[in-house]
């Protein structure tokens, strides 16, 4: 299954890689629209073999899309003269969007290789008189693959690959738009949004109220007939979406809404991405950050927007065509960047907790327990966090925090020092003053769940009991609130903060970071101290 698993990815790898670099050589031959179907909405058009062997992607990885391509289908990306991507209507009544590509190669493949690569996996299916070949490799969706002849060959899902196969020679609107557009730019997509807009409309009944910025750009459905997007690169790099309204009228309209995104975008999104990338950023990230506003400018600013009658054209026009290769080494350098920040991130959080889990044993050691999971007045009711209980027992850097440990955390003199956390509450993946994550696991039987407990009656053992957590909601670090535990429902309020897990304190001192996929038994037997589960952390 692991092998079938990377071979899907390899191929969703090649795709995707065939499809950022579709920025070289022309077309020389008019499109061929064979295997189009009638209810084909969008297509785009690329040429991996001139794209590949264009001296100006030397730098791309070639070997590798040979490799992976010879390796999961026997065949070599750059034999492919022409690929068009479609997706149609076709299965959307069951959820499943046709989607397919047709390959044409400058020399023939071996159609045996293909179907020994594929394994045993692909059984014979018939559509239309014709054979194909349905293969559903484990855990992956499955496709079809057809070879009509030595140089073509057609892939896609079952509902896609039937229409493909019994497509009759009729000019639909998306075909019009195919023959239309100059395809001897370097890549080229076409969309027919009219054939779409009535399942868009039905789509958007049950739209909520939007934001006064964005209200105007609800109408937009309405106007857009079709959309053309090409990119062209020789001395220089051009990129144009044309848009065709209804009429001259919903033309103007659209002229107006594509102004008034760029100035949207500048004042809106651009702040919302520069936020998010510099909220506990170093001064590598920092400089991230200002390179991708420096970009984003330059790109707004390069955008010209015209109408001609019925069409409005948005172009971007670059000095040199180096502008594509720049944006996939972008690409591939922020994941880089921020999958780095995230670890680091993580492993402040797990240190964090790791002092915490220090201050529960000097508390442990000095009182006999650990903390109650609230300080309470004369009648039981809580006033103050635990996080405030174990303050002594801190190392805490800066002036003596001095709480009324008989007033509640929002009293007058007690909520001054809200904002006055210390560093050791505060997760680095969040960006409120004054607030917190690390709760107490609260519930039955779990170690919080009332007055403190000595070591002795953490019966499950000290490494197998779950006493803090990172959750995914944070509040005021005073205030006497925790994570109430759902034995139902384990992992409800954990797992969201980081990708994959949360990090979690266990009663021991020692922090284990918890997948989200793990058994919800497993789960439950760690938040409870005296369980009589056998169990360990995963």
């Amino acid at each position: 299954m692991c092998h079938a698993r990377g071979r899907f990815v390899a191929v969703f790898v090649v795709v995707l890689l065939l499809g950022v670099m579709a920025f070289a050589a022309p077309a020389a031959e008019p499109i061929d629209v064979s295997y189009i179907n009638t209810d084909v909405v969008f297509a785009a058009v690329i040429h991996p073999r001139k794209v590949l062997t264009d001296p100006q992607f030397e730098m791309m990885p070639i070997e590798v899309l040979q490799a992976a391509g010879k390796e999961y289908f026997a065949v070599d990306p750059l034999d492919i003269e022409e690929a068009i991507f479609i997706a149609g209507l076709a299965g959307l009544a069951n959820g499943e969007p046709g989607m397919g590509a047709i390959l044409r190669f400058a020399k023939p493949y071996d159609a045996n290789a293909v179907t020994a690569k594929l394994g045993p996996q692909a059984v014979e299916v018939t559509f239309g008189g014709k054979k194909c070949l349905k293969v559903a490799w484990p855990g992956n969706p499955q496709f079809c693959v057809h070879m009509p002849n030595d140089k073509t060959l057609l892939v896609g899902n079952e509902s896609q690959m039937r229409r493909m196969l019994t497509a009759e020679n009729v000019d639909s609107p998306l075909i019009k738009l195919l023959k239309k557009a100059d395809t001897s730019k370097t890549a080229v997509a076409v969309l027919d949004f009219a054939t779409l807009r009535p399942l868009v409309m039905l789509g958007m009944q049950n739209l909520p109220p939007q934001p006064e910025a964005i209200e105007p750009f609800v109408k937009l459905p309405e106007l857009v007939k079709s959309v053309e997007l090409s990119v062209n690169l020789s001395d220089s790099f051009h990129l144009a979406i044309r848009v065709d309204g209804n009429d001259e009228k919903a033309a103007a309209e659209l002229k107006d809404l594509a102004e008034r995104a760029k100035v949207l975008a500048r004042e809106m999104l651009l702040p919302m991405l520069t936020t998010e990338m510099e909220r506990g950023a170093d001064n590598t990230q920092l400089a991230l950050s200002k390179y991708v506003q420096r970009m984003f400018n330059t790109t707004l600013d390069n955008i010209k927007v015209t109408q001609d009658g019925e069409s409005v054209q948005i172009a971007m026009v670059q000095g040199s065509p180096t502008i594509a290769t720049t944006g996939v080494l972008v690409g591939l350098l922020l994941p880089a960047v921020q999958s780095a920040r995230e670890a680091a991130r993580r492993a402040q959080s797990m240190n964090n907790m790791k002092q915490i889990g220090l201050a529960m044993h000097n508390h442990l050691a000095t009182e006999g327990s650990f903390p109650a999971k609230a300080i309470v007045d004369k009648n039981g009711k809580p006033l103050l966090s635990w996080r405030v209980a174990i303050l002594p027992y801190l190392e805490v850097a800066g002036e003596k925090l001095d709480f009324k440990l008989d007033e509640p955390w929002d009293s007058e003199h007690n909520k001054k020092l809200i904002n006055k956390m210390p560093t050791v509450f505060a997760n680095p993946n969040l960006g409120g003053q004054g607030t917190t994550n690390y709760l107490a696991a609260d519930g039955i039987d779990a170690i919080f769940s009332g007055k403190g407990v000595s070591a002795q009656q953490i019966t499950d053992g000290l490494s197998n009991t779950i006493m803090v957590v990172e959750a995914d909601r944070a509040i005021p670090w005073t205030r006497p609130d925790d994570l109430e535990f759902d034995p139902e429902q384990p992992t409800k309020g954990l797992g969201t903060l980081r990708n994959g897990g949360f990090n979690a304190l266990m009663a021991d001192g020692s922090v284990r970071f918890i997948l989200k996929t793990i058994d919800a038994g497993v789960l439950r037997a760690l938040m409870t101290k005296a369980g009589g589960e056998a169990v360990q952390v995963p």
